[in-house]
C-alpha cells in the first residue's frame, strides 16, 4: 500500500512542562481507515491539531503525500480535511454558504455540483437554505463534515466523530464513513469506544500518555482481545509442577 501519511519522532511538550506526545511514528496507508482509540488526555486531538497545522510540534516530522507540514504547509493542508471534536459554526450563516465559504478558504474556484453531491450525500440538501442555528445537533455536525469535504480533501480526521450522539447517527455516521472510503479517501478516526473502531477501522492504533503503545489489524486486535490470558507470581521457582 502506498502510504499517504508519515509521522516521524513527533513530540509535544508545551511550555508549562506538560508532555503530551513522545516520540510518536505513524504511516498511514492510502485509502484505509485508521483508528486512534486512547482515553481522554492520550494525545488523540494533540496528534491530530499537529497534522492540520493547529499545533506546532516540539520535535519531529509530518508529510502528507509527500508535502512536509511545515516547509510544504500550503499544499499539505490542502490534502487534509478535519472535523472538529467541538461543533464550531457560524449560526447565522446557511448550510450552502458556510460549506461554500470553506470551498473558497482552499482557493478552490466555485463548484454548485459538487457542493450539491456533497450536501446530498449527507442528507442535507433539503437544510441548504436553513440557518446553522435551527440545525439539530446531529445536523450541525453533519454540515462540519460538509465543510471538511468542501475542498476534496484526500485524508479526512474524524474528531470524536459520534462523540454525544444518538445511536441513529452513530450507524449513519459509520455508512457515511464507509462511503468516503469507497470514493478514495483516507479517513483517520479518534474515539474511546471499541465498538466504533471494531465496526469501520481497517488498522487500529492504541494511543496512551502521548506514546503509540500498538498499531495493529483489526481482525488480529480483536483476536487478541477476545482471548483471555492468566499469569500466576510465584513466591519461589517451580521445578516442575505439583500433581494436584
Amino acid at each position: 500500500m502506498q502510504t499517504i501519511l508519515s509521522i516521524e519522532n513527533l513530540s509535544k511538550v508545551y511550555a508549562s512542562g506538560f508532555r503530551a506526545l513522545s516520540g510518536v511514528n505513524l504511516d498511514i496507508d492510502r485509502g484505509e481507515i485508521f483508528a486512534l482509540l486512547g482515553p481522554n488526555g492520550a494525545g488523540k486531538t494533540t496528534l491530530i491539531s499537529i497534522i492540520c497545522g493547529i499545533v506546532n510540534a516540539s520535535e519531529g516530522h509530518v508529510r502528507v503525500a509527500g508535502h512536509d507540514i511545515v516547509a510544504d504547509y500550503r499544499a499539505a493542508r490542502s490534502l487534509i480535511g478535519l472535523v472538529p471534536q467541538e461543533l464550531t459554526t457560524d449560526s447565522f450563516e446557511t448550510v450552502w454558504a458556510t460549506v461554500s465559504f470553506s470551498r473558497g478558504l482552499f482557493g478552490k474556484p466555485p463548484n454548485p455540483a459538487y457542493v450539491e453531491r456533497v450536501l446530498r450525500d449527507l442528507s442535507l440538501w433539503e437544510k441548504r437554505n436553513n440557518k446553522i442555528l435551527t440545525l439539530s445537533g446531529g445536523m450541525k455536525r453533519r454540515v462540519l463534515i460538509a465543510k471538511a469535504l468542501a475542498h476534496e480533501p484526500q485524508v479526512l480526521f474524524l474528531d470524536e466523530p459520534t462523540a454525544g450522539v444518538d445511536v441513529e447517527l452513530r450507524r449513519d455516521m459509520w455508512e457515511l464513513v464507509r462511503g468516503l472510503k469507497a470514493s478514495g479517501v483516507t479517513i483517520i478516526l479518534t474515539t474511546h469506544y471499541i465498538d466504533e473502531a471494531e465496526e469501520m477501522a481497517d488498522r487500529i492504533g492504541v494511543i496512551n500518555a502521548g506514546e503509540i503503545m500498538l498499531v495493529e489489524r483489526k481482525d488480529a486486535l480483536m483476536r487478541k482481545l477476545g482471548r483471555k490470558q492468566l499469569t500466576l507470581q510465584l513466591d519461589a521457582p517451580l521445578g516442575a509442577i505439583p500433581p494436584a
